[in-house]
């Protein structure tokens, strides 16, 4: 330790007094013996054998276009991509350096990219598990691992998927752990890195700053009631905290600026954004959440119930008035994570369930904490307790045993994502390697990005998501198409794969469309047809050259993905 940390320490130290009144408050009859903890620690690795055991059925499943799209903007940094210029976002870039070192670590695969997230899914779940065995006990700590591996899978939340809320939900995890053990340690440097974990979870997605923000209320809180008279302590503290979150966005920016990129950053995270969120109002927003939330709801009940009881009755234990404020809050800040832009895609919960496991969890500490109190009898109470755990879980995973453990994955993506065609590029993407040599070039007309990922080619163009230029009406949309456009022609891809679906062409009725009069033109004198994925109702039918349905009969569904192929 250096002198000038030395100095420092006495100034954060916890008065003796008020560290041993907190334990006291704490050390109730309820909570658990620590000297069984190993009966918990081996609970704990069944449950990451389980996550492991349902994940690995899932290591292929299709992605859709925001898996894909993440993924190739990680690949596109590691080749030498600058963001905001060859990769337009609406968010801060982290999520594409999150991205980047995912893909450098774990490779550029679906699998591999799939196991890097069932890692950090493992990790998510001890880090809670640490977590709610220090503000509570170790059983409670087991129950939030057990709860959060469960609602983390829920199909309608895009449990099975590489969405970057999945990274969010890691970090939070992470920094609201190591700001706990900096309250029992008073470290600095635990608390340094709680700050950079929460500063990071928003470079991946702006919205994690509502649990940002509540960590420094617990911050403030927890300082405030273990030593009101030394402002000098607190300020410290927050300060800290403060510069530990800032300062790895400050750094950001500026390098966003000295890449010379600022110009374009501000068209996209300002403009752009602000165009985004502004699709929905708070009407259409209440109507977006009913309808994605019953999806999420449906099958887990039970967690939801109890979770949002947990968030009240928890005041009503012994905890000390910093740890319900934690829990409570975290449920609060977990649900405004999915608020801005009244949008409440599936994917926007996973940022919530963490918060979720841990109310649930604090809804059992509830139940044992009222019963001990009432009837003075520990063994009753740690009963019931283990009730309220294990017979809904293991009704819950035998209710949905198909879904874990025997996964239909198309029915489960057509499920989730109605017509949208993840299922069906997939298929094309395979056929396509089949036919293309490593030299040649392919072009994807639409939002499917993850198309490039499946056949390992670069996008001809920086706009790889080419439907997306219909969104909005901004200005710049009408010289985005034509520089689109200009790349196509240029690059003279040998294949290309056009999509029929109005899921991948984001079309705004009031934006200027010029991809559509060229491409007619353009396909027709440069490309034939080699064959198209039908979407029926019933399922897919998938005709190629040299199958004479392609040209005599052709599609008879409504939506269709087109693979052409450049005359000789």
């Amino acid at each position: 330790m250096s002198k000038k940390q030395q100095k420092t320490k006495p100034t954060i130290e916890p008065i003796s007094n008020q560290h041993n009144a907190e334990n006291a408050a704490i050390n109730t009859s309820v909570e658990l013996k620590r000297s069984n903890d190993w009966l918990y620690y081996i609970g704990l690795a069944v449950v990451l054998i389980l996550i492991y055991i349902i994940r690995k059925n899932f290591l292929n499943i299709p992605f859709e276009r925001d898996e894909g799209s993440y993924m190739y903007s990680g690949k596109s940094i590691l080749d030498g991509a600058l963001p905001f210029k060859d990769i337009g976002s609406q968010r801060l870039d982290g999520v594409f350096y999150a991205y980047a070192l995912l893909v450098k670590i774990f490779g550029y695969t679906v699998s591999s990219m799939q196991m890097g997230f069932i890692l950090l899914n493992l990790g998510s779940t001890i880090m809670l598990f640490f977590l709610m065995r220090k503000l509570v006990n170790p059983f409670i700590g087991l129950a939030t691992a057990v709860f959060f591996a469960i609602n983390s899978m829920n199909p309608f939340a895009c449990g099975f998927t590489i969405q970057s809320e999945q990274i969010v939900t890691f970090l939070i995890s992470g920094g609201f752990l190591t700001l706990v053990y900096y309250f029992d340690q008073r470290k600095i440097w635990l608390l340094i890195l709680s700050g950079i974990l929460f500063s990071c979870a928003f470079e991946v997605k702006q919205t994690s700053a509502f649990y940002g923000m509540l960590a420094g209320l617990i911050l403030i809180i927890k300082d405030l009631i273990e030593d009101r008279k030394n402002l000098k302590r607190i300020l410290f503290s927050i300060f800290i905290f403060s510069m530990a979150v800032i300062i790895p966005v400050l750094i950001d920016l500026l390098v966003v600026y000295q890449r010379g990129v600022w110009a374009d950053f501000k068209l996209w995270f300002f403009d752009v954004r602000k165009q985004y969120s502004s699709i929905f109002g708070i009407k259409e927003g209440i109507e977006n959440f009913k309808g994605y939330f019953y999806g999420i709801y449906l099958d887990y009940e039970y967690f939801w119930i109890i979770a949002f009881i947990g968030t009240i009755s928890i005041f009503f234990t012994k905890l000390p008035l910093w740890k319900k404020i934690l829990i409570s809050g975290s449920s609060v800040a977990g649900f405004l994570t999915t608020v801005p832009g009244y949008h409440f895609y599936g994917h926007y919960f996973i940022m919530w369930i963490p918060a979720i496991a841990i109310t649930a969890a604090s809804f059992i500490y509830s139940v044992m904490d009222f019963i001990e109190r009432k009837s003075m009898n520990k063994l009753l109470a740690i009963g019931v307790s283990f009730a309220l755990l294990l017979i809904p879980v293991f009704y819950h995973m035998n209710k949905l045993n198909e879904y874990y453990f025997s996964p239909d994955q198309e029915a489960i993506i057509r499920k989730v994502y109605s017509t949208n065609p993840f299922n069906e590029s997939k298929v094309v993407a395979d056929k396509l390697n089949t036919l293309m040599k490593k030299e040649d070039k392919l072009a994807v007309l639409g939002t499917e990005i993850e198309m490039y990922v499946y056949t390992n080619k670069v996008a001809p163009s920086r706009f790889a998501g080419c439907g997306a230029l219909l969104e909005f009406p901004i200005k710049e949309s009408k010289q985005w198409q034509q520089e689109f456009m200009h790349d196509i022609e240029k690059a003279a891809p040998k294949y290309l794969v056009f999509y029929n679906n109005p899921f991948s062409w984001m079309v705004n009725p009031k934006a200027e469309n010029l991809i559509m009069p060229w491409f007619n033109i353009f396909v027709k004198e440069h490309y034939d047809l080699i064959g198209f994925a039908d979407m029926l109702p019933g399922g897919c039918n998938y005709v190629w050259k040299p199958d004479p349905v392609l040209y005599n009969v052709g599609p008879k569904g409504k939506l269709q993905i087109f693979t052409f192929e450049r005359k000789p």
